[in-house]
């Protein structure tokens, strides 16, 4: 009995050291990149404002079916809803099963003439839930690396 009355102590303080240090942790978690870009807003824009041209530089869009449904692509779990569109940005709310939802941003801003920065970013916000804050913790690894490699892309097809 006291070795089941220790188990549940010990369950109990680990929990509330885990909750404890999880507060520690933003609710707000904002990954995002950055390249430049030598060519016309209007060129940047016909790539990554319309989800149907994301096939020519999203690795993922080129090796998996995607479903579109007036403004919104559906690929794998995952679904990408156009929010909003303006003349140098557009933003997207992104699902993917088992996270809490992003808000995307692509915007391209003028650098000098004929050259962009073109800025990529996910926000995600997520409850108190200590699970879902260490999980964003892996968001810089995972995202991180995978903007830049398509940013590259992006790049390439510009081009």
């Amino acid at each position: 009995m006291k070795l089941v009355k220790l188990f549940f102590i010990s369950v109990l303080v680990l929990a509330t050291i885990i909750s404890a240090i999880s507060t520690l942790f933003p609710s707000t978690v904002v990954v995002s990149r950055a390249i430049e870009v030598n060519a016309p807003s209007d060129k940047i824009a016909y790539y990554v404002a319309d989800l149907n041209h994301w096939n020519v530089w999203m690795t993922e869009w080129k090796e998996n079916k995607v479903v579109f449904q007036n403004d919104t692509a559906y690929i794998g779990t995952q679904k990408i809803h156009l929010a909003q569109k303006t003349d140098s940005s557009v933003q997207f709310n992104w699902i993917a099963t088992g996270q809490a939802p992003y808000v995307v941003t692509i915007e391209w801003l003028p650098l000098q003439e004929g050259t962009y920065v073109v800025h990529w970013s996910f926000e995600q916000h997520v409850k108190w839930y200590p699970w879902e804050k260490f999980q964003t913790l892996l968001n810089e690894k995972l995202l991180g690396g995978k903007m830049e490699l398509e940013l590259q892309h992006l790049q390439a097809a510009i081009h």
